[in-house]
């Protein structure tokens, strides 16, 4: 893909001049690739190579917004070790590909997380709830810019050209902290997905996490659990994500797509 616009970044109510590592934020407009057609995806995640977690994702679009919805829960063996079940919906505009926001809910053996972000003029605001409660919850302004939720940043990506050997990076809100997210694109491939052959494009990422504290420009912190990763996406008009290898501090981590169904496609223009 060709180099994308480098933004001077207004970050923090301060005057202090943004980091350096903020020029690497590129591109910073939405590609040309065409928008996926609503669909329905079934996928199944494991750790060194045992299946533990199977999810669910649809992908709804009306009047010009998408909606994306994302059950998931552990599994087998795994789920008397760490139970966990999750759901996140999260929106955005079709046309531009802004995100407008999201709720996400966690719930553990003995805790419940939801998690509540909210785009507005101003910025990205955040809501995170414990239960048991461990005291009083506010909304939380995340000043940084230019900032996307973890849904809306991979369709963001998906849009780009994607040729071999481009380099990119966005900056992702998951829930708790910003994130960098970089991805450079390798060399098209053919990998074997539910015993056929598909043509992908593989993407390999590094991510770092972000600290924002008052009064100082945001600084990058290495992730404590992450080591290296990939994601092989559809080489095709569709585009979508077939599997993912993450190493991790406890081992190699795997999601992979087992069933995919889609609806009309969408008529939007970007």
């Amino acid at each position: 893909m060709a180099a994308g616009l480098v933004l001077w970044l207004p970050l923090l109510a301060s005057a202090q001049k943004p980091p350096e590592w903020l020029q690497q934020i590129s591109p910073t407009s939405v590609g040309s690739f065409p928008m996926i057609a609503p669909f329905h995806a079934t996928f199944r995640f494991g750790w060194s190579g045992i299946e533990a977690a199977s999810a669910e994702t649809r992908l709804e679009i009306k009047n010009g917004i998408a909606n994306v919805f994302v059950k998931g829960q552990t599994t087998g063996m795994a789920r008397t070790l760490w139970k966990l079940e999750a759901t996140h919906e999260g929106t955005f505009e079709v046309r531009g590909l802004k995100p407008l926001g999201f709720l996400q809910v966690e719930q553990y053996n003995n805790r419940r997380i939801t998690t509540e972000a909210l785009f507005k003029k101003d910025g990205l605001w955040r809501l995170r709830q414990r239960t048991p409660q461990g005291g009083p919850s506010k909304w939380k302004p995340i000043r940084i810019e230019p900032i996307r939720d973890i849904v809306s940043a991979m369709f963001f990506l998906r849009s780009q050209s994607l040729e071999t050997g481009d380099k990119l990076a966005v900056i992702a809100f998951p829930g708790d902290s910003p994130f960098l997210f970089q991805a450079g694109v390798g060399k098209r491939e053919t990998i074997k997905i539910n015993e056929h052959q598909r043509p992908a494009i593989r993407l390999n990422f590094q991510i770092q996490r972000i600290e924002l504290k008052k009064n100082e420009p945001p600084r990058l912190q290495q992730h404590g659990k992450f080591r290296k990763g990939s994601v092989w996406i559809s080489d095709d008009e569709h585009r979508f994500p077939l599997r993912a290898e993450v190493d991790i501090f406890i081992g190699s981590v795997f999601a992979e797509m087992e069933t995919l169904t889609f609806s009309a496609k969408p008529q939007i223009e970007r």
